[in-house]
């Protein structure tokens, strides 16, 4: 079998004996190839950079079409590649012996600044004219996409001979573009330009190359929108590249973080190029000084001393350290060393609560309730689900929580529905995240004379903490809800500039654990008692539980 006879390289490829004889010689006053590199290839003086990956993993295939395109590229925009770059083009070209793509996945994880925007520009004008392919670019900003649609059409207009084959070419403002030319096959073909969206490239019966650029904040629903079209495709290809994320400022690098594990895991059919510096040291002044290492920006960029300079490196390391923000630091380290803050697999963490060895055993199905209730609302990030939990104090002293509300509803239901329960209940208060997307219902509530707590970070830190620690020691009730259950298995956390940590909402659905938290939370800070509360249990039990299930908190819930 033809998937049996490839076999996993991890380090530089080198061509052939054979291509290499038959490589095409420099012209008169071409820039010496001093390692006899083809002459689409420039020697640069000045380039001191890494041209090796930090990570690579890649399939042994032919790569004549990398060559092709590359030496396509030198003719259409008269600038020699890179050397990095002509490797990469290589590898992503690569095909196997029944002619289809080596490597149909692609990741490319790069440092900022370095050109890896031709490579994705050679690559579409290879595919589009010589290849003929149906090609979807995608970017998180319009900027971007407009800038590389502008590229794509500058190139086209300088080559009478590609000029001639455009049928129709529009937009390239507003984040949106598409060029239709006749293809070197005689077949007409499109490429797109535009900003993600969940239904672009739904106009194209068949995408052959899709193009996920800026890739730190790619959602499944934007790779899904295009992935319906790419199986019409008999050898589709996608590219997902990008700089390295933060995990703190970019909410919805999951998939692309994904993406990545699968290269480090060396997964079949995928190619994975990461450059970047030597990973940092966990203690934070030796941190300090390999970003301050002059070398480690070498070794992080493949193009130093070319395209990024370390004049400019060290002016935007100024700027980050003088905003006294750590969160620009970070970013500065991602975009520079390649250092990102990459999220952790949920599928191998243990929960932050053990489920069965504490959890389960803290089910109290018919407490005895006293004092005031608490309300706290949450909504999921993507919109779609709002959660309403419920505390109240035991006859004990714990905090009985549950939830009683989630599902996809208006806010202006939700605010019907919330209304209703503080007319049967007259909580304490109803406790929503300043920073939670439920935020938006407090301005109706206020209208409506209800009163609102809208927490703080430091509260939301606070409250977290407190949450886990009262389930630790079995001070905290429930009934055993599975839809809590669920989101307690997969919820992580995520750790806050100071070093306090809250619950990571950024990937799955766990609104409905952030308002079970921050309705314990409001008891604790609210809340009236009508007895006095017990101290907090010292470990001696657990809560007894029933065989049969009791609504305890009311009967609107």
């Amino acid at each position: 079998m033809v998937a049996a006879a490839r076999k996993t390289t991890t380090s530089t490829t080198s061509r052939s004996p054979a291509k290499r004889a038959t490589a095409r010689r420099p012209k008169a006053g071409a820039p010496p190839n001093k390692q006899d590199t083809p002459p689409w290839v420039g020697e640069w003086p000045r380039l001191t950079g890494r041209q090796e990956p930090k990570h690579e993993h890649s399939f042994a295939g032919d790569e004549t079409d990398g060559d092709r395109c590359a030496r396509f590229g030198h003719r259409v925009t008269k600038q020699r590649s890179l050397p990095w770059q002509w490797r990469t083009m290589r590898k992503i070209l690569s095909r196997r012996p029944d002619y289809l793509w080596t490597h149909p996945d692609v990741v490319l994880v790069c440092t900022r600044q370095q050109g890896k925007t031709l490579i994705l520009v050679l690559r579409i004008l290879f595919g589009l004219f010589i290849l003929g392919e149906n090609i979807a670019y995608t970017a998180q900003r319009g900027n971007t996409s407009d800038a590389v649609f502008k590229r794509v059409k500058a190139i086209i207009n300088s080559r009478p001979s590609l000029k001639n084959r455009v049928v129709s070419l529009t937009g390239g403002k507003q984040g949106f573009g598409e060029i239709v030319v006749r293809s070197k096959l005689g077949t007409e073909v499109t490429v797109q330009f535009g900003v993600r969206s969940g239904d672009k490239g739904r106009g194209l019966d068949r995408i052959d190359l899709a193009i996920f650029d800026e890739a730190y904040n790619l959602t499944q629903d934007e790779v899904s929108a295009l992935q319906g079209a790419q199986v019409a495709s008999a050898n589709s290809q996608t590219i997902y590249t990008s700089t390295a994320p933060v995990e703190s400022e970019h909410p919805n690098c999951h998939v692309f973080a994904g993406m990545r594990r699968r290269g480090l895991k060396k997964d079949t059919d995928l190619l994975f190029i990461e450059f970047a510096a030597p990973d940092p040291p966990k203690d934070a002044l030796e941190r300090k000084a390999a970003r301050e290492d002059r070398e480690n920006w070498r070794l992080a960029e493949p193009s130093y001393g070319v395209i990024s300079k370390e004049r400019d490196i060290e002016r935007f390391y100024k700027t980050a350290v003088e905003s006294r923000e750590a969160s620009k630091v970070a970013l500065w380290e991602a975009d520079f060393l390649g250092w990102g803050e990459w999220p952790a697999d949920a599928r191998f963490i243990d929960p932050v609560i053990p489920i069965k060895e504490v959890w389960e055993p803290l089910a109290n199905y018919a407490p005895e309730l006293v004092g005031q209730k608490v309300l706290a609302v949450s909504r999921t990030r993507d919109l779609a689900r709002w959660a309403i939990a419920v505390g109240q104090r035991t006859i004990e002293g714990r905090v009985q929580i549950e939830i009683g509300y989630y599902q996809k509803a208006t806010i202006g239901q939700v605010a019907a529905y919330v209304v209703r329960l503080v007319e049967l209940w007259d909580p304490a208060t109803i406790v929503i995240d300043d920073h939670d997307p439920a935020k938006p219902l407090a301005p109706y509530l206020k209208k409506l004379d209800v009163d609102v707590t809208l927490t703080t970070t430091g509260q939301i830190a606070v409250a977290f903490q407190g949450f886990v620690d009262a389930a630790m020691s079995g001070d905290l009730g429930h009934t055993n809800q599975p839809i809590l259950t669920e989101g307690l298995e997969v919820a992580m956390t995520r750790e806050l500039p100071r070093g306090d940590k809250v619950w990571d909402d950024r990937e799955g659905s766990i609104a409905q654990v952030i308002a079970a938290t921050m309705a314990h939370w409001g008891v604790l800070e609210f809340a009236e008692e009508d007895s006095p509360a017990a101290l907090p249990s010292m470990g001696a039990g657990n809560p007894e539980t029933t065989s049969s299930h009791l609504d305890v908190l009311g009967a609107a819930f």
